[in-house]
């Protein structure tokens, strides 16, 4: 999302997302239950706010929002859990350009309940936008 005079696309939005939470993530502490500038996390949420915290302002510059606050509302029934004890929550919102639709994001959000600490990072994803015909709304 260098060139704004480009079109975005899910790829480009995606890139910039995943950018910005390395970049937090490099501002974890190798426990990963506490920041470098001393803020230390109670639970598994407080560090996926940690490290989303500051991208809509970021993106916001560039045209971008989302409809709904990054990285989506929380649905437990979007919560899954693997054999190992690691539970999976997917995050679904929408980033806008301008207002026009440029994509549909997943963020998936790995943690377990045992530990506060992420076992990885959120893994996000984009799909094109899903556009209804006018004659659809008939």
């Amino acid at each position: 999302m260098k060139d704004t005079a480009s079109p975005l696309t899910p790829e480009t939005v995606i890139h910039e997302i995943q950018a910005y939470v390395a970049e937090r993530q490099m501002e974890l502490l190798p426990s990963g239950e506490a920041s470098k500038d001393g803020r230390c996390f109670a639970w598994c949420g407080d560090i996926l706010d940690f490290l989303t915290e500051g991208l809509a302002e970021r993106c916001a510059a560039k045209g971008i929002t989302f409809t709904d606050v990054f990285p989506g509302p929380f649905r437990l029934m979007d919560e899954e859990q693997q054999p190992d004890g690691q539970h999976v929550r997917r995050f679904w919102t929408v980033a806008l350009h301008r207002g026009c639709p440029i994509a549909r994001i997943c963020t998936y959000f790995f943690h377990r309940h045992d530990q506060v600490s992420l076992p990885q990072l959120p893994r996000v994803v984009g799909y094109a936008p899903i556009t209804v015909a006018p004659e659809d709304h008939e």
